[in-house]
């Protein structure tokens, strides 16, 4: 059904195909910022969120009581950090002459949908990735040998050293991300290809090493970030370049889904969408001059490194640096 002229209207049938498709397809496109910065829905559109300090969680206590005395009580005082939502979203029209004429072989509507989530996916790749692989934004550790060095390099001594390091702020790791380029060469390294294949018979017989069998080995979950964007402008040919660096990898703690908001944890991505369940939201409105439904797809969030901040806005304890690594050195 056309919708009312300049009048928009939910589309929550778009919606769950759109949020089908994300889940489906963000893999085979290699987004992973929902991975790395988990969504946390949020009633208001601005507004602080409590954050313990690290140091919190690992202070002694006298526990013992004393014979008709009370308990010891201690208090651990909450800092606070804070998000303020953007709203971020795309429209693409669908022509009715064009969706009569491709009517036999799609829905034009579901298509056009799919394109522009797509696009929103795309942007917020690039902004989490950009947070996440800014320079300083954590303490790094060098690779003893380049992993692009297939017959020298030790992945798996690398990644050890520099859990053990991150071990010394509180934090364990639980996830190493990796570009798509830095993947290909670690299943070439000798000592990776040696070791898997002793454990896995399957992966010697197809020569091939999946992502859940280099986890195994690295004794970390590995996250692959494939995905592209075009670096040349609109009017000129494709130039395709990866989003994430392939210069360091990102040992680091991610949110496990569900998790409180005082998890230790690189960065979460605050979701308001004005109250709207899901996260993406999809919409669409007629425009009669074009003869042609609008569809636009949108979201509202804030990508936050986990930080409080004093009165005057100074730091005061960054629990995201304490969440992560860069390994460097693994490009030669």
């Amino acid at each position: 059904m056309i919708p009312g002229k300049g009048t928009s209207r939910l589309r929550p049938d778009l919606g769950v195909v759109v949020t089908e498709g994300m889940l489906r397809n963000a893999p085979m496109h290699g987004f992973i910022a929902s991975v790395m910065a988990p969504y946390f829905p949020v009633a208001q559109q601005s507004a602080t969120f409590p954050v313990i300090p690290l140091k919190a969680l690992f202070n002694d206590e006298n526990v013992r009581r004393a014979s008709g005395a009370g308990y010891n009580r201690v208090t651990e005082v909450f800092e606070s950090g804070f998000y303020q939502t953007d709203e971020r979203g795309i429209e693409m029209p669908v022509d009715e002459r064009h969706r009569a004429i491709y009517a036999q072989y799609l829905d034009l509507e579901i298509a056009t949908s799919g394109i522009a989530q797509d696009k929103i996916l795309r942007a917020y790749e690039m902004q989490v990735a950009g947070k996440l692989h800014k320079a300083g934004a954590f303490p790094s550790a060098t690779a003893s040998v380049a992993w692009t060095d297939h017959a020298n390099a030790d992945p798996r001594k690398d990644v050890l050293e520099a859990i053990a390091t991150m071990r010394k702020t509180g934090v364990l790791p639980n996830i190493l991300q990796v570009s798509w380029p830095t993947y290909q060469h670690l299943v070439q390294c000798k000592r990776v290809q040696e070791a898997v294949y002793a454990i896995f018979p399957d992966a010697m017989k197809s020569g091939t090493i999946s992502i859940t069998q280099l986890s195994a080995y690295l004794d970390i979950e590995v996250v692959v970030a494939g995905a592209m964007r075009n670096t040349a402008n609109k009017g000129k040919a494709a130039n395709l370049a990866d989003i994430w660096t392939d210069t360091q990898a990102l040992l680091c703690r991610v949110a496990p889904a569900g998790s409180d908001i005082v998890e230790p944890a690189i960065a979460r991505t605050f979701l308001w969408n004005e109250g709207a369940g899901g996260e993406i939201i999809v919409e669409d409105y007629y425009d009669e001059p074009t003869r042609a439904s609008i569809i636009r797809v949108r979201h509202d969030i804030d990508v936050r490194m986990i930080k409080s901040y004093d009165d005057s806005g100074n730091v005061l304890s960054d629990v995201s640096r304490a969440c992560g690594i860069f390994i460097t050195g693994i490009k030669a």
